[in-house]
């Protein structure tokens, strides 16, 4: 006699047993989007240090073929905005030669410039538009894109690092003095004197396209844009006010600074206003300062 085989047969998920397992991939997922946003947040952190290292680095260097740093610039452009006013635009131009963008800082001002962004000079974790598409407020009304520079989101230290040109008259090319490294060695110190830093901003301008106001452009000369001299720090939030004279970044763990000797680091946002992170934005001060959290 033949004996007949019994086939086996396979058994499947029950319902239960795929909610569970369902329901324990959710867990994990649940877990690891937070870790992976840390991760995230700590890499741009990192780069924000680093962008800023970069542009120390270049003012270390513009200062070592002029004998002095780089300066806030100002608005002035002249009846005539054909380049010729380049002398009067911001820190963030006059370091482009020492970033390896040479052919941005001779192009600009002309007509074979085309708009863009510059990376360095761009916070990595806002994702923001990196050039304006319009200008407005102290602009020459017949503007072109020819000065439609790269966005910032850092901004030199105005308490220290003024204005150095001042229109006397449209034929004046003569510079006022400028600060050295000497001359913070001497007083402040270079490790304790804010250079640059993260300039504050609300979220809803990102998406920004117009240089303006504290929003200018590199070529806008300094009217307010790519210079800072408060003394609070804000973390980037929606109706947070940080479309004005602030410090901010959108890191839960501070702000990040450039210091005069070049380093970078970060300032906790309970340094906001205090005497520390004031004295901090002074190069002439003298006391000891305590910027740790």
């Amino acid at each position: 006699m033949f004996r007949t085989r019994k086939c086996s047969q396979k058994k499947g998920f029950t319902l239960i047993e795929l909610l569970v397992v369902i329901a324990i991939i959710a867990v994990l997922i649940g877990l690891l989007l937070p870790a992976v946003q840390k991760v995230r947040a700590a890499a741009a952190r990192i780069q924000g240090l680093n962008n800023l290292a970069q542009i120390g680095k270049a003012s270390h260097k513009y200062h070592d073929d002029l004998g002095k740093l780089p300066d806030a610039g100002t608005n002035q452009y002249g009846t005539n905005p054909n380049g010729s006013w380049k002398v009067a635009w911001c820190w963030a131009y006059q370091i482009l030669p020492y970033m390896e963008q040479n052919a941005i800082f001779t192009a600009a001002g002309t007509a074979t410039y085309t708009p863009v962004g510059i990376k360095t000079l761009l916070c990595p974790a806002r994702g923001r538009n990196p050039f304006p598409s319009t200008v407005g407020g102290s602009y020459p009304a017949n503007i072109s894109t020819q000065y439609l520079g790269s966005f910032t989101d850092y901004a030199i230290n105005y308490n220290s690092f003024r204005i150095s040109y001042e229109k006397v008259s449209a034929t004046d090319t003569t510079p006022m003095s400028r600060v050295t490294l000497t001359a913070i060695t001497n007083l402040n110190g270079t490790a304790f004197t804010i250079f640059v830093g993260e300039k504050s901003i609300d979220p809803g301008m990102y998406t920004n396209t117009t240089s303006n106001n504290w929003d200018e452009n590199i070529f806008g000369g300094a009217w307010g844009g790519p210079r800072r001299d408060g003394n609070l720090i804000l973390r980037d939030a929606p109706g947070n006010g940080g479309n004005n004279n602030y410090w901010g970044s959108p890191f839960d763990a501070g702000c990040p600074f450039l210091m005069c000797d070049a380093s970078a680091r970060m300032i906790n946002y309970t340094k906001s206003g205090t005497a520390d992170f004031t004295n901090s934005l002074n190069f002439r001060n003298q006391t000891p300062l305590n910027l740790d959290n």
